[in-house]
């Protein structure tokens, strides 16, 4: 079904020396090769918000709506190898070459069509092994800050014109030659060793099960035509159910196997199969992946998040490893798209051990409209009972208290005044703001 046209930012990556490794290597150690390939990348194409198209062999074709987020997507990608290879055996190594294209595509059978494809195609192969290629609509449209480019050449457009090509600036560490940075704020990724063995694991147990729903088909056929009777079988083979129920049996990196079955799918993008990708990577850790799918959820369906969704989404509130630079969107999701719905457990961080968790849930509550006069009260009171709180979030704690209702608001606001620290004259000022009024009502 043809759909349609989408401003997209294409992410096209290929092995290098694909074809004459697969010529010398058995069929287990070829699926074995691009079992590690999908373990190490497609991790970090989610913890970018990149949404696999399809991957054809060594070929990976990703989508993004940011074009900042793909470039750094593909800087981590060749970090990610690049850590891998300096330690794997020399038949393990990985190398890939990286292309980034901008413009209109469109959506047909589940491929992507347009000249920005054909533009990742052809900036794809002129990129070297470890290289980041991407064309002037990228660069133009991208962040600048976030990574340094120079150009490298220009590619001629059919008909007529031609787009000029930029490179992501490498520096000298092999292990890490796009810095580091992009990969770093993905936070934990998970063991590709460990995701190949049980890829592989899996693959034989389904082949084997396959074998024997054949046998088990044949002989009820055998059965039914002997007792004169039509016997039809469903045998449930859903990726997505049995995601869902090694995820209840807290097989979390079984169930990313599993989904990752509808990677070449239209169904990968259903938000359903992006909250059970989401709380798998929560399980595993992988913080960064698992806000990008519940976020990509919610964008296609607001109601898609249930309980245990927004728990784990209301978690990363208080988890350190979140990186910061995704805090504000974690904020306005939780606030304004899941709204009331995560009031109850959110409020349960107003008594966390940290400031900023305590000021992010207050946050939450307050752009969802749920926000209570004891809930601000609560904060205040334990930021001013918090040895290690900053000043400025000392005097935040009495701003919020000067505009609070009652009577322990003003028992706190004394407090602060005569402990002589950060905030003890904004409460002064309050407490005779308060006094003020009180005399102007008699």
């Amino acid at each position: 079904m043809k759909q349609a046209e989408r401003n997209l930012v294409l992410l096209l990556s290929d092995m290098k020396g694909f074809t004459a490794r697969t010529s010398g290597q058995t069929r287990e150690e070829n699926a074995r090769m691009l079992a590690l390939h999908d373990a190490l990348l497609l991790p970090v194409v989610r913890g970018y918000r990149g949404r696999k198209v399809k991957g054809l062999g060594d070929a990976l074709l990703a989508a993004f709506d940011s074009p900042t987020d793909a470039v750094l997507c593909a800087m981590a990608m060749q970090d990610r190898l690049a850590a891998w290879n300096s330690k794997a055996p020399a038949g393990e190594r990985i190398e890939i070459r990286i292309a980034l294209s901008q413009g209109e595509v469109r959506r047909s059978r589940g491929d992507l069509h347009g000249e920005a494809v054909q533009l990742a195609l052809e900036a794809e192969a002129r990129a070297e092994a470890g290289e980041v290629l991407l064309t002037d609509a990228v660069y133009l449209s991208m962040n600048k800050t976030e990574a340094a480019t120079e150009v490298v050449g220009e590619v001629l457009l059919h008909g007529s014109g031609r787009i000029r090509l930029r490179r992501a600036v490498r520096g000298a560490d092999p292990r890490a030659p796009y810095g580091g940075r992009a990969l770093a704020r993905l936070g934990r990724l998970p063991n590709p060793a460990r995701a190949v063995r049980l890829r592989m694991a899996t693959e034989s147990a389904l082949d084997f099960a396959r074998k024997r729903i054949v046998w088990a088909a044949a002989a009820l056929l055998l059965i039914a035509a002997a007792a004169g009777e039509h016997v039809s079988s469903a045998i449930g083979n859903d990726p997505l159910a049995r995601a869902e129920a090694l995820l209840e049996s807290r097989e979390p990196l079984a169930a990313l196997v599993e989904l990752d079955r509808l990677a070449d799918s239209p169904r990968a993008q259903d938000a359903e199969v992006q909250v059970v990708r989401g709380k798998a990577e929560h399980a595993l850790g992988q913080l960064g992946p698992a806000f990008a799918d519940f976020a990509a959820a919610v964008k296609q369906d607001p109601r898609a998040l249930d309980d245990g969704a927004i728990s784990a989404l209301a978690e990363l509130l208080d988890a350190e490893a979140f990186p910061a630079v995704w805090r504000p969107a974690l904020l306005k999701l939780l606030g304004e798209q899941v709204g009331r719905a995560a009031a109850p457990v959110v409020r349960r961080l107003l008594a966390s051990e940290r400031a900023a968790a305590r000021d992010d849930a207050l946050h939450v509550l307050e752009l969802s409209g749920s926000a209570t006069n004891a809930d601000r009260i609560a904060v205040a009171r334990a930021d001013l009972r918090d040895p290690r709180i900053s000043c400025a979030a000392r005097r935040s704690a009495v701003r919020r208290l000067a505009v609070a209702a009652g009577s322990e608001a003003e028992a706190l606001l004394a407090r602060a005044a005569e402990a002589r620290a950060c905030g003890s004259v904004e409460a002064r000022d309050a407490l005779r703001r308060r006094q003020g009024a009180k005399v102007a009502e008699r």
